[in-house]
């Protein structure tokens, strides 16, 4: 890769670790499903001219939307909201072994014994995260956290359905299509919504804006013109930096804390996927490595 290249991805990686501290900053004003839903708005909004009738498998995305859109992101941001974010950002990686597992079910497809062994070592990671000592962290929403993991690898089988598409009509429709059902979503569990709306100020703001912005424009659109220009082999390396950074951000910028347990589970959890990350065949499609990628900043 050239290095202008290899720059760009790693302040991509960079960009999407980080959304899972801005994102538990955020939820300090707003409520997880209310986030959700106003990052969707935006998103809607500064993607309306990708919006297209012809071609579009409606059905498909409907579904996917309903998948990803709602249901990931309610279990993923409801789970974080009691989850250090240095814990989530590790434990959400788990979804790229829960993809695996999902196309032998549902494609009969065959891991090879990398990604097994890296599927075990992933598992055996965050069991020892889920069993850590001494964290703020409750298991039960990082137990939400996991099943957020399992929807998105059941999204990632839609999306291999869908077959391909421009990234950028599929997230416009994705906000336009979820942004309703998650309103109505927080409407039935959540409170405060209009109350929050009139006093959030830059934490929750700057966190819909950072989401948007940095994180589905800015970041898919980099990324995906450098999936574009290199093999799956040469790109995946750099996907592990986002959870690392995720830990990161969560330690310097909300002062969590991560004992010895908890780092000896996170650095086997990424060390799992990362053999299940490329230990893929050289004829995987793109689009697979480029939504296990994309999605390690859906936290």
């Amino acid at each position: 890769m050239k290095p202008q290249d290899i720059l760009l991805g790693v302040v991509v990686m960079v960009v999407w670790g980080m959304n899972f501290a801005f994102v538990k900053i955020a939820m300090t004003e707003f409520s997880p499903m209310m986030l959700v839903a106003l990052r969707y708005l935006l998103t809607a909004v500064l993607l309306v001219p990708f919006l297209r009738l012809s071609g579009i498998k409606f059905l498909h995305i409907f579904g996917l939307s309903v998948t990803l859109g709602v249901l990931h992101f309610a279990f993923m941001f409801t789970g974080l909201k009691g989850t250090d974010a240095s814990l989530a950002a590790i434990a959400a990686q788990i979804q790229v072994p829960f993809a695996v597992i999902l196309a032998v079910m549902f494609f009969r497809e065959r891991p090879n014994r990398r990604q097994i062994l890296g599927i075990a070592i992933a598992f055996a990671g965050v069991a020892m995260l889920a069993g850590a000592p001494k964290t703020s962290s409750s298991l039960f929403d990082l137990g939400l956290v996991i099943i957020a993991a399992l929807l998105w690898g059941l999204a990632h089988i839609q999306v291999k359905w869908m077959g391909a598409i421009n990234p950028f009509v599929l997230n416009a429709w994705m906000s336009v299509l979820a942004a309703p059902m998650i309103i109505g979503t927080s409407l039935i569990f959540e409170d405060g919504q209009w109350e929050s709306l009139q006093t959030a100020g830059a934490a929750g703001w700057g966190g819909v804006i950072y989401m948007a912005l940095g994180v589905t424009i800015f970041g898919y659109g980099i990324w995906y013109k450098i999936l574009q220009k290199y093999d799956v082999s040469q790109t995946m390396p750099l996907t592990i930096l986002a959870p690392l950074v995720g830990a990161a951000s969560g330690i310097v910028f909300l002062g969590e804390h991560m004992d010895a347990i908890q780092i000896a589970g996170a650095a086997l959890t990424i060390v799992g996927v990362g053999a299940v990350a490329t230990g893929r065949a050289k004829t995987t499609p793109k689009i697979e490595a480029d939504m296990q990628a994309a999605a390690k900043a859906e936290g």
